[in-house]
This record gives structure tokens, C-alpha cells and sequence, in this order.
């Protein structure tokens, strides 16, 4: 008897070679990539929420930046403050020499020479400290202006994912009550020491409430980051590969291929040596 030619045993075996050279292209493209969820249809449920973790991630990474923005905002008007202080110190300390007795009035025109000059000087510090074109000291930022200098720190909409900047009432030397304070006179100086006191103590109150804002922006950083940290590990325990679950599958992969394609060679030869036969049968 002859036996007849095995095309469905064949057809089979390249069916399972077909399916596991394309399990072998999904782990190499798994462990090349390193991610799991390279496609939609991979597990469609985890890949909904691998994405919109990453849409998070970008969106609060942004944050971040925004809020490093702003801390290096308020740091600046903290740097115009600090100058004013410091200028209103040294008016202080004209004040005391000039509210002397053993002055004359010579030498007192000459300490009020140079506490015009301080004046002048807090006077442009004020009008000029800006930030990419955002006045820091003239008023812009009091928190009664109509120009809110809001950052955004979070994803949402509302009012909980912004932090207000607008603790910087306006520092010229009218609004701290010094514009016309004069050191020429022994009476002038007297009077300009608790002018300048005043001054002194609400450019503290002013700085106080923007280191507030700084430490509140650089806390705020910080939890940013912990949360971005958080998130990208969430979404690499979803959409990772395991590597080794798939070295182990592409292994495994690997012996089915061969042992399918031994199988399919001795059946090929079996097919051969029947169709053979069946050439070389005599009636």
C-alpha cells in the first residue's frame, strides 16, 4: 500500500511556525523596546490607564516648570527687596549722624545729599525691577491690582491648582512714607529715624510674605516631583516588559520553532519519497 501524501499535517505545521515566529517578532519587539503595551490591542484596559498616566506625567512635569518659574519670580522681587532694605538701613544710619548735636548744618546738607541720593536710588529700583517684562515692585504685584499674577501648578481648573503671587505692595519712597523725609535739620533727622523705622518694618513685613510664597513654591516643587515619581512607576509596572518573562518566552518560543520545523522537514521528506513511489508505480 502506498500512503497518501500528508498535505494537512503540513499545512498545520506551517500554521504553528506562522504563530510562533510571530510570537518571537512580539517578545523581540518587547525586550528591544522595553515597553509592553506597544500596541493597543495588547491589553487594551492597562493601556488606557498607562496613557492617561503619562498624560499626567507630561502635564505635571509642566507644572513643575511652572512653578520653578515662578519661585525664580518671586526670588527676584525678593532681590529688589533686599537692595531697598539694605539702602534703607544705610538712610537709617544717616538719620542717627545727622540727628546729632555736634553737627552743624553743613554737615548735615552733606548726610542729606546722600540720603537724596538713596531715595533716588529706591525710587528706580522700584519702577525698574521686572521680571520678562512683569514690573516686581511698583504696585503691579499688590494684591489689590488688577494684574493677578497666577501660577499654575496643578492639572485641573481650578482655583486649588494655582498659587497667587501678589503679596508686593508698591516700594517707592512715597509709598513707604519717606518721599519727603529730609535730614537737613536736627529736627528733619529726628523725624526721619521713625519715618525710616516705619519703612524699615514694612519692607520686613513685604520680604516675609514673599519668603512665604518662595517656601510654598519650593514645597510645592517637591510634591510635584514625589508625584511624577510615583505616577512613572505606576505606569512602568503596567507597561514595562518583564524581561525575564520574555527571554523565557522567546526561549520557549524558539524550541517550538525548531522542533516545528524538524517535524516539518521529516514530513516534507515522507511527502517526497510517497509522491516518489506513486512517479515510479507500474501498472
Amino acid at each position: 500500500m502506498f500512503r497518501s501524501i500528508n498535505s494537512s499535517g503540513v499545512n498545520r505545521l506551517l500554521n504553528i511556525i506562522e504563530k510562533n515566529k510571530s510570537g518571537l517578532g512580539r517578545s523581540l519587539e518587547k525586550i528591544a523596546s522595553g515597553r509592553r503595551l506597544n500596541r493597543a490591542g495588547e491589553d487594551p484596559a492597562s493601556n488606557a490607564i498607562a496613557t492617561q498616566l503619562r498624560s499626567d506625567i507630561r502635564a505635571l512635569s509642566q507644572a513643575t516648570r511652572n512653578v520653578d518659574a515662578g519661585l525664580n519670580f518671586i526670588r527676584s522681587a525678593e532681590g529688589g527687596l533686599s537692595s531697598i532694605s539694605n539702602l534703607v538701613a544705610r538712610g537709617r544710619e544717616l538719620a542717627l549722624q545727622a540727628a546729632n548735636g555736634t553737627l552743624g548744618d553743613s554737615e548735615r546738607q552733606t548726610l542729606n545729599a546722600e540720603f537724596s541720593q538713596i531715595k533716588s536710588e529706591i525710587d528706580r529700583i522700584s519702577a525698574s525691577s521686572e521680571f520678562n517684562g512683569q514690573k516686581l515692585l511698583d504696585g503691579s504685584l499688590s494684591p489689590q491690582s488688577a494684574n493677578q499674577v497666577d501660577i499654575q501648578a496643578g492639572i485641573g481648573s481650578g482655583p486649588e491648582n494655582q498659587i497667587n503671587l501678589n503679596v508686593v505692595e508698591s516700594t517707592d519712597t512715597q509709598s513707604l512714607g519717606i518721599g519727603a523725609t529730609d535730614l537737613s535739620t536736627a529736627d528733619g533727622a529726628r523725624q526721619a529715624l521713625g519715618d525710616l523705622d516705619q519703612a524699615a518694618a514694612r519692607l520686613n513685613a513685604t520680604r516675609g510674605q514673599v519668603g512665604a510664597v518662595a517656601n510654598r513654591l519650593a514645597i510645592t516643587s517637591n510634591g510635584l516631583g514625589s508625584t511624577i515619581e510615583n505616577l512613572t512607576r505606576s505606569e512602568s509596572a503596567l507597561a514595562d516588559t518583564d524581561l525575564a518573562r520574555e527571554i523565557s518566552n522567546l526561549q520557549r518560543g524558539l524550541a517550538l520553532t525548531k522542533i516545528s520545523l524538524k517535524t516539518l522537514a521529516v514530513s516534507l521528506q515522507q511527502n517526497e519519497r510517497t509522491t516518489g513511489r506513486l512517479i515510479n508505480f507500474q501498472v
